[in-house]
């Protein structure tokens, strides 16, 4: 949480930066209040002192000029994922790899339900019912681990890739579409068949 600022103290803050900007040096307390209007230094110290507290600037012991401003956080970027679009898979390579990937795309952390690996783009429309659309960027969190009735990344017959809700109830497993005219998947246990990782939640395609 960022501690909200005074206005002597943000008035202080501006021309500390202004300074470090201009001279390349930080100013002196005396400096500050003579800016500030403010005769007394300890006045000044008070409110520099305020600034360190808050995680604005570091005062640096026995220098006169030893006021270094701390890199403020970027609001957004906390909130800001960087997940790579993975494109063609060829059969027996790994979903996840450098190869595959085509770009990378930033996007908000809050759209998630898990936390996302990597986006893969939804082809057709057999999960339409479940709010998945063609076109649309579905985030994958990667796991071999999942349970009866989650939404699942599934590798089946090597190379194709689909996003389906589990049914695994005993030896039966099946992938389940959600969409008219769409019939189940039935993996062949013989074939390159693998849970790849868990529906994160998705960003819709335009």
């Amino acid at each position: 949480m960022t501690l909200q600022l005074t206005s002597r103290q943000s008035n202080i803050l501006a021309f500390i930066r202004a300074r470090l900007e201009r001279d390349g040096e930080a100013p002196t307390l005396e400096e500050i209040g003579l800016a500030m209007g403010l005769p007394n230094v300890s006045a000044v110290l008070k409110h520099v002192r305020s600034l360190e507290a808050k995680g604005r600037l570091v005062i640096e012991a026995n220098r006169a000029r030893g006021i270094r401003l701390v890199q403020e956080a970027d609001p957004l970027a906390a909130d800001t994922l960087e997940l790579p679009l993975i494109g063609r898979i060829a059969a027996g390579e790994p979903i996840f790899s450098e190869s595959r990937v085509e770009r990378s795309l930033h996007v908000s952390r809050w759209l998630f339900r898990l936390k996302p690996d990597y986006l893969v783009r939804v082809i057709g429309d057999s999960m339409r019912d479940e709010g998945i659309l063609d076109g649309d960027l579905v985030a994958v969190h990667a796991t071999p681990v999942a349970r009866h009735g989650q939404v699942v990344a599934a590798r089946v017959e090597g190379e194709r890739f689909t996003i389906k809700r589990l049914y695994w109830q005993g030896d039966v497993i099946r992938l389940l579409p959600n969409s008219p005219g769409y019939q189940p998947i039935d993996p062949d246990p013989t074939e390159d068949f693998a849970i790849e990782g868990l529906f994160a939640g998705l960003v819709r395609g335009s």
